[in-house]
């Protein structure tokens, strides 16, 4: 491990008004992948007896608690009394810290998207901000930060709960209604992207590339939540990759692109063959062409468009009204 020196220097900041005692372990296993925590901090009112269960886990872990009474009364059924007051606090300290410039980033434990802003200026001061939550957390909190760790999705993990492949489908919604988690196919088309525009430029991909392309897109991408311990073993269960390890090093590239262009060109041909004149519509072709070759993507082939690669196949030609017929050249 490098010397403190290296490592950044953090403050960890609970919400402990909202989030549970039980996710504590979890929380301190995951600080020291970004740096050492020199502030551990957690805010809420501890005379609560909801809070009995922080009470117990403070003095073992040498977290330090600011204790925060509630300001106003709250009447209203279900709403917990004193929230804003906690959030005020921790904000305030945080900036506090900020200004005092003995930190490299800040670790910010809450649910909570009342939080969103502060992670927005803490990142225009060049701090790293890690932001730590639950499934139900909101997307705008989450891109806030410049990383972003679903305690929940580990938590499930570590007891088994958590099936590898994962799929996740983005309009998976908590109880509170807030979408929660990326699908595959959003890594797939931001992978995808990279690759292609090294392609265009002549240069590899290396994963490590990848890697920070897809943090950069998404704070809250996680290869865990998807089942894997590692982006390599992810990356290279995609159909539509292949990766290639030479070494410490793994590169990544787009499948056996040339004879599956090869083979859907051959298809193209005898649909057109089979068609009434060599002719058909282009979508028609198009939603033919991806039923039959599912992992096939014009991107993939530097295209913008399915009309565009029709046109370059020999033989085969795009004309008529807006290009939208597609035939056989006799």
């Amino acid at each position: 491990m490098a010397t403190n020196e290296q490592v950044p220097r953090l403050a960890l900041l609970i919400d402990a008004d909202n989030i549970s005692f039980k996710y504590l372990p979890i929380i301190l296993s995951e600080v020291p992948k970004h740096g050492i925590a020199t502030y551990r901090r957690i805010y809420g009112d501890f005379t609560d007896p909801q809070a009995a269960g922080w009470r117990s886990q403070l003095l073992d872990n040498s977290i330090v608690p600011v204790q925060q009474f509630s300001n106003v009364k709250s009447h209203k059924p279900g709403e917990q009394a004193g929230k804003n007051a906690t959030d005020s606090t921790l904000i305030i300290d945080a900036m506090d810290i900020l200004y005092a410039g003995k930190v490299d980033g800040f670790v910010i434990v809450s649910s909570d998207s009342d939080f969103t802003r502060l992670a927005q200026r803490l990142r225009e001061s060049n701090m790293l901000v890690v932001g730590m939550g639950r499934n139900q957390t909101s997307i705008s909190f989450r891109r806030a930060c410049t990383t972003f760790v679903n305690i929940e999705y580990l938590s499930k993990a570590g007891d088994g709960s958590h099936e590898k492949g994962y799929q996740g489908v983005r309009g998976d919604v908590s109880d509170e209604g807030i979408a929660t988690t990326l699908t595959l196919k959003d890594v797939e088309n931001v992978v995808a992207g990279i690759v292609l525009s090294n392609d265009g430029k002549g240069t590899e991909t290396l994963l490590a590339e990848v890697g920070e392309g897809l943090h950069n897109k998404f704070p809250d991408f996680d290869v865990r939540t998807f089942g894997y311990t590692k982006l390599s073993n992810m990356i290279g269960d995609m159909k539509r990759f292949e990766l290639v390890e030479e070494g410490n090093v793994h590169r990544v590239s787009f499948a056996d692109t040339g004879n599956l262009r090869s083979q859907v060109v051959s298809f193209m041909r005898a649909k057109l063959e089979e068609a009434l004149g060599g002719t058909m519509q282009v979508g028609s072709l198009a939603q033919a062409v991806y039923d039959e070759f599912p992992n096939f993507k014009v991107k993939d082939l530097g295209y913008a468009q399915f009309n565009k690669f029709a046109d370059s196949v020999k033989g085969i030609r795009v004309h008529g009204a807006k290009r939208q017929q597609v035939s056989l050249i006799k």
